[in-house]
């Protein structure tokens, strides 16, 4: 779909004439060319304003070749003489020299062989330091077992000739005609593969023919025998074909053989070879255009056709007519890396043209409709309406003359052709039609200037015509006006560079974009009223565009931008702009952009090698090109979900279409509400109505999901986000839509519409969970008794068989249940004898059995109780098989008896649960105190346990409240047992002895002052100095304690650093306990880095893990996790003496309340237990250091990361992490006011 566009056309004035072979440098940007005559090499500025320069001056060159390497000019002349001549001081060695002379001489691409052929034509091969490395005779053939062999695949008679006809098959093609024996051209000519590799000579030996040698010189294949070759030939670059000419009674083509001689395929020329003379054949570089240079004796006109091959076709995509006053005398592609489409064309007179060729599309301005010239045919294909693979096209438009331009402006079509004039037409809708001619006009040329003119313009309204020609390095503009009988220049000007692409402004018709390829500045060209250009450089471009003009640099440079374009992307081979995307495409993925933001919004993967051709914006379709030339058309999401929201923000509505689009392209429904969540809600009705088939509707509801299904396609930046309806949120979108819809339909007046809309109700009814509403639905107020199958044939879709079985009897609706199980693949023998069975049992037990089989056990208790009371023991052991008790019970409170069963028996399961205390109240309801009694007993529920011992009334009560102070006791609640004594044994030495032993001095001393008497210095206070003088020692202990402790924890902190630095590692650990350490982060010190990382064990059970844990927190000297160890001791030993603040307080101030007598020893306590905590509060930052705290996963990853891992780190974070995450913070000291003032 691509045409050979003509970027510039440059001419020059090399003021050499007769020229036969262009050399140039490797290096883009020299302007220095060398060009070889018959007898002189020149050197040439690309100006021409300099003088030239011989650097050579021999007679009879036969070629020429600018060496790299050496930076030296091989020559070789037909006396047998190959000179090296170096181009800046002109110092001449010679190279080589044949006796015989010389014929022929080709470098190969790389310059690392040359070929010659002799005049006694001998192939000779050498080196780039010209030593020969094979020599033998043109003639000499192949051996025998590499020469074709014939197999006997049927005789020429009977095989098809295709439009040669039957008197093909008589015809032999072994050897020429005489006439045509003596038409022959003997000169021999060579051809090197692109990768230098091997090397073809044509030559005359009976016939034209050629053979292939490889660059060692050794022949390895000859061409199949083939009548009529001319003696032109070229190999293809890539190396697939060797183009020669062949002239047959029917038609002449291009014959395309492969490397091992076989005749490939053909390009059908346009001309007779024996009346259009071919004179030169040149491949471009990158392989892509094929150049053949002829020359037309009768019309006295030499030609330039160009062909490109696409999907297996050639095209002709250009032809370029010189007349014979001047005719051409040298065709040449750049060899130039970058500049592999440039042509150049030197003529006899010493002029010089200079063609840059670029691929493009040239699609119209509607879009869809792409043109592609192919000769004298322009092949049209309207893209918005269907597909057509190339070479085929939906419409031919036939001219008399090749084309090499075409134009575009809204339904109109401009065609230049190689006569200098254009063509008119205008597009027909649909382009199944061929279009209308409007007219056609020559080109009126002057003083030769026009000879050929690029970048074309059509402006349709008034016929205007604008285009670029290029005259020694810059460029004039031309405005071409329609005069009476051809076009003329109205008004030029002229820019400096070689302007390589025009781009029409859309705002406005007359201002024109110019880029030019030297200085790669942008020119802002618009016409003035005065019909006078006037330029300026481009700063302020289209507000469409924000500020930005899109161009493709040569470097495959994608900009976006005005005063400082940004670069969009780098190896872009095409771009598309389109609504206010620009798509571009890269080697296998194709991009979208977004104008307004410049954000990038989607990528996707395509073919390697695709190119764009056109988008169609309605469609929502790109259509890409691939590399062999087949066509593609996607649809992106992005386009297909933009051209959605166009249909649902359409004032109307458009949800058919919307629907229809989506579902084309297999995209989520949910799109339909969630683009615009409040609109949707209030058109439901006109979404309703439009969407006809119930089908449909069914489809979208069943698609519903709970989420907001916009955020899986790409969003711009700027767009803000939507209003939600009241009471809306898309976690509960289904049953919100659902519910909308339902109360929709449910109301329409019009059977016709209820009949509609009878699936979709069934389909809401399953989405919100109601199969039993969707089984009723379809049952009632049916037209038609089919239709019940019908929609149960449906719901059957939705929901699985077995279920709606269960859904149909849990109804308890047996005719329904034997309606759903007939229409199902189940065994009547499976359910009609149950269904029978049901139905001659009562009602409540019919339910209670069929909530048994569906296992909905708490509606079978509640149904079962309306049984009766022959049904209690079964409804006993149910309710014990299944644990309903607090069912059943809610169900029989209206049967007393049945009940406290029900209590006895629950509260037998609760004491066997090990829930006493719920279990002594259930013993109460049923009337088992002495049940209840025990229980509460074991709870040690005081309180309870009196009051029902005093409901029993089998044991005193003072009796059964001394019988519960020793447990009390136990369990430290000492308080609740001098209370228990106080008020009911009322044993005033008994409640002393309670409050002594629980070491409660202050409520003791409390009780002896109310008694009186000499209990406090007799009892209380021997007891409260012993007990001070006890804890104040337990305070000195704890203080050593946790010296001892913290000083062991420092020493081996400092051991470790200490053998970090000696030995690089911990060498401590011991390989044994490295199951210990966490499997994602363990690490072994390198001291073990050769043996094996565990011991095999995998301590799964619980009980070796809790080994393994005892063993690791041993505070024992020498153990490898004696730190870790030590922190859990010293966490558990601080803990301990924040607890021991209040304790401390009510002690010193019971020892107070002894009149003074102990005011001493209450200080000394009171001092020690200050020393402790200030102790400890100051040890605690020493001890959980940072390294301990920010022990975790964030920290470990950060030390895998980089380029250097910190093993040290990562094994000290390992080893810390055994310790309890709980335990590798400092403990948190509480403080209250313990201390007394009047000890300070």
């Amino acid at each position: 779909m691509r045409n050979l566009k003509l970027h510039y056309c440059n001419e020059q004035q090399t003021k050499v004439s007769h020229p036969r072979q262009m050399l140039q440098e490797p290096e883009i940007g020299l302007e220095t060319s060398y060009i070889a005559t018959e007898s002189n090499v020149y050197a040439v500025t690309a100006t021409g304003d300099a003088p030239l320069k011989v650097i050579a001056d021999l007679p009879d060159i036969v070629a020429a070749e600018f060496l790299q390497l050496n930076n030296v000019i091989c020559v070789a002349t037909r006396a047998g003489e190959v000179l090296l001549i170096d181009p800046e001081t002109l110092a001449t060695s010679e190279g080589t020299y044949c006796d015989v002379g010389i014929e022929r001489m080709a470098w190969s691409p790389n310059q690392e062989v040359v070929a010659f052929i002799t005049s006694s034509h001998n192939v000779v091969v050498m080196n780039s330091t010209f030593d020969v490395i094979a020599e033998q005779p043109l003639e000499a053939e192949l051996p025998v077992d590499q020469q074709f062999v014939n197999v006997g695949w049927g005789k020429k008679e009977t095989q098809f000739h295709g439009s040669a006809g039957k008197q093909a098959a008589k015809q032999s093609t072994d050897q020429p005609t005489q006439d045509t024996q003596d038409l022959l051209n003997k000169e021999v000519n060579i051809a090197w593969r692109g990768d230098g590799a091997y090397f073809v000579v044509s030559y005359v030996s009976g016939g034209r023919t050629f053979k292939v040698y490889d660059c060692e010189g050794k022949l390895q294949h000859t061409a199949e025998k083939s009548s009529n070759l001319r003696e032109i030939i070229a190999w293809r670059p890539s190396g697939n074909w060797i183009a020669l000419p062949q002239w047959f009674p029917n038609k002449s083509t291009i014959s395309l053989f492969e490397k091992n001689g076989l005749r490939h395929r053909e390009i059908v020329l346009p001309f007779d070879l024996q009346e259009e003379q071919i004179l030169q054949l040149k491949w471009s570089e990158d392989s892509d255009i094929l150049a053949i240079r002829t020359a037309r004796k009768q019309e006295q006109q030499q030609r330039v056709y160009l062909y490109t091959i696409g999907n297996y076709h050639w095209y002709l995509k250009q032809v370029l007519v010189y007349a014979d006053t001047d005719p051409v005398a040298v065709l040449h592609w750049d060899t130039r890396m970058g500049a592999e489409q440039t042509l150049h064309v030197l003529l006899e007179s010493g002029k010089q043209l200079v063609y840059s060729w670029a691929f493009d599309v040239e699609p119209s301005a509607r879009q869809g409709i792409v043109g592609v010239i192919d000769g004298k045919r322009l092949l049209l294909t309207d893209f918005a309406r269907a597909v057509v693979p190339p070479p085929m096209s939906q419409c031919v438009l036939q001219l008399e003359n090749y084309i090499n331009a075409i134009a575009w402006d809204d339904q109109q079509l401009c065609v230049y052709t190689c006569d200098q004039r254009f063509h008119f037409y205008e597009l027909k809708d649909p382009l199944l039609q061929q279009p209308e001619p409007r007219g056609s006009i020559d080109l009126q040329s002057t003083d030769g200037q026009l000879l050929q003119l690029s970048n074309f313009t059509y402006f349709a309204s008034n016929g205007q015509l604008l285009a670029t020609t290029g005259v020694q390095g810059n460029t004039r503009l031309l405005w071409l006006q329609k005069s009476d009988d051809c076009y003329t220049v109205l008004t030029s000007v002229s820019i400096n560079g070689l302007v390589k692409a025009l781009s029409r402004a859309t705002h406005n018709i007359r201002s024109i974009y110019a880029h030019t390829l030297d200085s790669g500045k942008t020119y802002d060209v618009s016409l003035t009223a005065e019909n006078t250009f006037a330029v300026a450089h481009a700063k302020q471009f289209e507000s469409s565009l924000q500020s930005g003009l899109v161009t493709l640099r040569s470097q495959q440079l994608l900009q976006l931008g005005g005063n400082g374009p940004q670069r969009i992307a780098e190896d872009v081979t095409s771009f598309l702009f389109f609504g206010t995307y620009l798509a571009y495409t890269q080697m296998n993925s194709l991009h979208f952009v977004d104008t307004e933001n410049r954000q990038h919004l989607a990528t996707r993967s395509i073919e390697r090698g695709a190119k764009l051709v056109t988008a169609i914006d309605e469609e929502a379709r790109v259509v890409l090109q691939l590399p062999r030339g087949n066509l593609e058309a996607i649809y992106p999401r992005l386009l297909v979900l933009d051209q959605v929201k166009v249909l649902l923000n359409d004032r109307r509505g458009r949800y058919l279409a919307a629907m229809k689009l989506l579902r084309k392209h297999r995209i989520n429904l949910n799109i339909i509400c969630d683009t615009n969540v409040e609109k949707f809600v209030a058109r439901v009705d006109v979404f309703l109505r439009e969407i006809q088939e119930s089908q449909w509707l069914c489809l979208f509801i069943s698609e519903l999901q709970d989420a907001d299904t916009t955020a899986m396609y790409p969003q711009r930046s700027n767009e803000s986000p939507q209003r939600l309806p009241p009471g809306f949120k898309f976690e509960q979108k289904v049953a919100y839509i659902c519910g909308l819809l339902s109360k929709r339909m449910s109301e329409t007046p019009s059977a016709k519409e209820r009949a509609r809309f009878r699936l979709p109700l069934v389909t809401v009814c399953v989405r919100v969970g109601d199969v039993n509403a969707a089984l009723k639905l379809i049952r009632q107020d049916l037209e038609h008794p089919g239709q019940e199958d019908q929609y149960l044939k449906y719901l059957m879709y939705l929901v699985d068989i077995n279920e709606l079985y269960n859904v149909a009897l849990g109804s308890y609706d047996l005719g329904m249940a034997l309606f759903v199980a007939q229409k199902s693949q189940k065994d009547p023998k499976e359910f009609l004898q149950y269904l029978n069975e049901l139905k001659a049992l009562p009602e409540d037990y019919r339910k209670f059995r069929i909530d048994d089989h569906l296992k909905r056990y708490s509606s079978a208790v509640q149904h079962l109780a309306r049984c009766g009371e022959e049904h209690h023991e079964e409804a006993m052991e149910f309710t014990r098989k299944h644990g309903l008790y607090t069912v059943a019970l809610s169900s029989y409170k209206v049967h007393p008896e049945f009940h406290r069963r029900l209590c006895v028996a629950y509260a037998d399961q609760l004491r066997a649960n090990a829930k006493l205390e719920n279990a002594s109240l259930m013993y109460e309801r049923g009337g088992e105190l002495q049940q209840a009694l025990l229980s509460a007993r074991h709870t040690l529920d005081w309180q309870r346990v009196l009051v029902l011992a005093k409901a029993l009334g089998e044991q005193p009560l003072e009796q059964v409240a001394l019988s519960l102070v020793g447990p009390l006791q136990q369990q430290g609640r000492h308080l609740e047992a001098s209370e228990l004594v106080k008020q009911h044994v009322r044993d005033t030495e008994k409640h002393m002895e309670v409050l002594l032993e629980g070491h409660l001095y202050g409520k003791a001393i409390y009780e002896a002052g109310l008694q009186g008497g000499d209990i406090l210095a007799e009892k209380i206070a021997p007891a409260l100095v012993a007990h001070a003088g006890q804890m104040h020692n337990s305070l000195k202990s704890d203080l050593q304690l946790f010296l001892e402790y913290k000083q062991r924890l420092l020493d081996i902190r400092q051991r470790r650093a200490n053998g970090a630095d000696t030995e690089g590692g911990d060498g401590d650990v011991d390989i044994d306990e490295v199951d210990l350490l966490s499997d994602t982060s363990s690490m072994q010190s390198s001291r073990y880095s050769g043996t094996s990382r565990g011991t095999g064990k995998t301590f799964r059970s619980s009980k070796n893990r809790r080994k393994h844990e005892r063993k690791l927190l041993s505070l024992k000297p020498g153990n490898p996790f004696e730190d870790i160890a030590l922190i859990d001791a010293l966490h558990q030993h601080v803990t301990k003496i924040g607890q021991q603040q209040q304790v401390v307080r009510d002690t010193c101030k019971a020892l107070l309340q002894l009149g003074g007598g102990e005011d001493t020893l209450a200080q000394a306590l009171q001092r020690e237990f200050k020393t402790l905590l200030q102790t400890v509060e100051s040890a605690l930052d020493e001890i959980w250091i940072p390294e301990l705290v920010g022990s975790s996963s964030g920290s470990l990853a950060q030390h895998l990361t980089g380029p250097n891992v910190d093993y040290m780190a990562l094994q000290k974070e390992q080893r810390y992490a055994l310790i309890s995450p709980l335990k590798r913070f400092k403990p948190q000291l509480n403080a209250v006011d313990w201390q007394h003032e009047i000890l300070q």
